[in-house]
């Protein structure tokens, strides 16, 4: 009996459990370059947005389908005006767009001079359900109004299109590492002169993307072909050969 039960301890296998945790690391979100400019962009915590839309491509030249992108599906580029009746009201930040596969920073909005005065204030806006919405910035905030707001989605709306078939000369110039974020920059002569007209560089690293109100109230827009010279002229500029007519 006693070698029987030596025999059945013997036969039993021994199960052992062990545990494994598995922990997924996740990397840390890039950092900000540094720059007051640059600060402005990306997420604005304070504003609830997560800035967490996919417009990531499913698969390479797949078209995005954010509607910020398809609003101004099939309206000329070059048009003097367009209609963004099909766009939602801008953000509290300009969101990220896509370059290619690369994404973009858009900035912030800016303006040339405040309805009360003062000069050259960039910043984020309040909500777009709030009434009036504000523009925050260093030091302050004042209230803008719907023509501001108006002409600064029609720029807006208008560079997200341009930049899913961008200008030759533009993917140079942004190859070669120059200018390769924007701003969104409005000049409201309504309120007094400033001295942005048109699309223009600061440093080497920033496009300001110009709208500008005229005195009789007209919203002035950055056309297909004046992104075009633009970037042409940057090129020039720095002796950096122009791309490939083919």
């Amino acid at each position: 009996m006693r070698n029987l039960l030596i025999a059945l301890l013997v036969t039993v296998p021994m199960v052992g459990c062990t545990t494994e945790t598995i922990i997924k690391k996740v990397p840390p979100p890039a950092s900000a370059e540094g720059e007051p400019e640059d600060s402005a962009d990306g997420t604005d915590p304070a504003s609830g947005e997560t800035g967490d839309e996919d417009t990531t491509p499913k698969s390479p030249g797949a078209a995005s389908k954010s509607i910020e992108d398809r609003c101004l599906d099939g309206q000329d580029m070059d048009a003097a005006d367009v209609d963004i009746s099909s766009c939602p009201a801008i953000p509290s930040i300009p969101k990220e767009a896509l370059l290619g596969k690369e994404k973009i920073g858009l900035g912030a909005w800016e303006i040339g001079t405040t309805a009360d005065g003062e000069t050259y204030k960039y910043g984020t806006l309040s909500s777009p359900t709030s009434n009036p919405r504000v523009l925050s910035y260093d030091g302050g905030s004042v209230a803008v109004n719907a023509e501001n707001l108006e002409c600064w989605a029609k720029g807006y709306y208008r560079l997200r299109k341009m930049l899913q078939d961008p200008p030759a000369e533009y993917v140079k110039l942004h190859g070669e590492g120059f200018q390769y974020r924007f701003f969104q920059f409005q000049t409201d002569l309504r309120n007094g002169p400033t001295g942005f007209k048109q699309i223009s560089s600061f440093q080497d690293h920033l496009v300001k993307w110009v709208t500008v109100i005229t005195a009789a109230g007209v919203c002035q827009q950055p056309t297909l072909s004046k992104f075009r010279e633009y970037a042409k002229s940057e090129l020039t500029r720095r002796g950096i050969a122009q791309p490939d007519a083919n």
